[in-house]
């Protein structure tokens, strides 16, 4: 367990002592927007924000996971029986959502049935951490929080890792971590702070062989990710741990994504931009969220689904077949324009007519497929990249960050297209529909995210001279191409963009219940399985009464 950690240095708005190193599976995995320079100073637990963001703390619990193994403690450890344990959960501050409750008594049901399933191994649960300490300049420790279970003889050490819905492969720097763990680790009681380091206690007691294994808790199954001999785990981390670790620690460049909110980096980090009234909001003490468009429409619709999508609840028959058929449109010409050089997009880059090329998740019928044909040779004379002379930079899928500091709000957003034109940003959104155009609708009201463009680019979140920035709106429909052009520079385009994002994010904002608002909407609910209040077949109550 020897790591070089000199390529990272502390950066001034962090404080503290940086002599202890901790790694776990969860310290910088490879999950989409994970950012660098949080992973390593996540792995630093001596380190803390020379200026704390002193809000209040959310009054519902949004750690999904948290309760859930809480519960599965009070089972274990407790002598509780499941419903003495799910009682427990109820009185529980923070308080659970509704939904989130209802979650946890399933997941904490399936897990028990999973865990009286292990067949022949008979093993008893492990109340104490593992824990592999070494001191090489620095102080090192690695850990894995998930659950622990070993045979009666001490012989057999296994990981169990909780997903929140089906069970799928960790990353093999996450496993490596977790074998070397199990192998080495002594035990010992979570650290009083988090500051200090664990006090391991009794002899090291080395396994013969070791597992990893996954367990969904949406069907209860698992999945085996490692199992062998303490040697072929030494052998398992060798190969995918070491480097794992040390990518970790030395961090890199700050890369602002979802992980911004719960970073101690956050009231320093130098590559989040600071705007306030991005959202149009007054300034006001709250606990800081994290937000998309997408997250604000979920919560206008119903406060409880953009709660419980925002606890990446288990999800059902999320998208339609318009959505699919959209997402499929998207992913083909995000791959033309992520080609070297952005050379234009050709009618030979489309597909053959005839020939259903859509696949995988977003795979629709043979007649939806040759509706989106349509609308993508449609594109080829709307195509941004027909002249590239003054195009500087291209981001497809770019992800931006900036933190309202007004509405405490750490704002995200993924145009379809980012370029830089003669040193401006340009903001280009694609997207399909079969409806034909109404002539005096208002893009900024039928799509809140061109809103959100107008906003950023307007206060020049986004860095270049926005003076010359643009946003662009591609409308493919089957019969042709509808392209548009806002400016953000335009007073008016200004105030109406501010309008219709105050309309969403003020009642996102000022809710703290998230409660439900029953409706039709219930029937395309991908999470009302967990809703107490979902409406069966999408009726109200009352509705009918005379």
């Amino acid at each position: 367990m020897s790591h070089d950690t000199t390529a990272w240095h502390k950066p001034h708005w962090l404080t503290g002592n940086d002599d202890l190193v901790r790694v776990g599976p969860g310290t910088g995995g490879s999950e989409e927007h994970t950012c660098p320079s949080h992973a390593a100073a996540k792995a630093r637990p001596g380190l803390w924000p020379a200026r704390r963001l002193r809000l209040p703390k959310p009054e519902l619990e949004t750690f999904t996971l948290g309760p859930v193994m809480d519960a599965v403690d009070r089972v274990e450890f407790h002598g509780e029986t499941p419903d003495q344990a799910l009682a427990g959960l109820r009185s529980r501050t923070p308080a659970l959502h509704p939904g989130h409750l209802t979650y946890a008594e399933h997941a904490l049901r399936r897990y028990i049935e999973a865990c009286a399933d292990d067949g022949e191994q008979r093993l008893r649960p492990v109340r104490p951490y593992w824990v592999a300490q070494r001191e090489n300049g620095k102080f090192w420790e690695m850990y894995a929080w998930w659950r622990r279970y070993e045979s009666a003889d001490g012989r057999l050490r296994e990981y169990r890792r909780l997903r929140h819905g089906e069970a799928k492969d960790s990353e093999p720097g996450e496993i490596a971590i977790a074998v070397y763990v199990a192998v080495h680790g002594r035990q010992a009681a979570w650290p009083r702070k988090w500051a200090r380091a664990f006090q391991p206690y009794g002899p090291t007691a080395r396994p013969g062989r070791v597992r990893v294994v996954e367990v969904g808790l949406a069907d209860g199954r698992p999945r085996v990710q490692f199992d062998g001999t303490a040697e072929e785990a030494e052998a398992y981390y060798a190969e995918h741990g070491h480097a794992h670790v040390a990518r970790v620690v030395a961090g890199g460049r700050p890369a602002p994504g979802s992980s911004c909110v719960d970073c101690k980096q956050f009231t320093g980090c130098e590559a989040v931009p600071r705007r306030p009234g991005v959202l149009g909001l007054p300034s006001r003490m709250a606990p800081l969220r994290k937000v998309s468009v997408s997250d604000l429409r979920y919560h206008a619709t119903c406060p409880a689904q953009g709660f419980l999508r925002a606890l990446h609840l288990p999800k059902s028959d999320e998208y339609g077949s318009a959505a699919r058929l959209g997402q499929a449109v998207h992913g083909w010409i995000e791959k033309l324009h992520r080609r070297p050089e952005q050379p234009p997009c050709a009618v030979g880059d489309m597909p053959p007519a005839g020939e259903n090329w859509t696949e995988g998740r977003w795979r629709v019928s043979d007649e939806d497929a040759a509706t989106g044909r349509d609308m993508l040779l449609h594109h080829v004379d709307a195509c941004p990249f027909q002249d590239t002379a003054l195009i500087q930079r291209v981001e497809p899928e770019a992800l931006r960050v900036v933190h309202d500091t007004a509405a405490q709000a750490v704002v995200i957003a993924k145009p379809d297209l980012l370029y830089q034109e003669d040193g401006s940003w340009v903001w280009r959104e694609l997207k399909t529909t079969r409806k034909r155009r109404r002539h005096h609708e208002d893009l900024l009201d039928t799509y809140p995210q061109l809103a959100l463009a107008v906003a950023l680019l307007a206060q020049g979140a986004l860095g270049g001279d926005p003076d010359g920035s643009r946003v662009e709106v591609e409308i493919l429909r089957p019969d042709g191409s509808d392209p548009h052009v806002i400016d953000p520079t335009d007073p008016g385009r200004q105030r109406k963009a501010l309008s219709v994002l105050r309309r969403y994010a003020g009642p996102w904002r000022e809710d703290e219940t998230w409660d439900a608002r029953p409706g039709p909407h219930c029937r395309s609910c991908p999470v009302s399985r967990w809703c107490p209040s979902a409406a069966p077949d999408g009726a109200v109550a009352g509705e009918g009464e005379s």
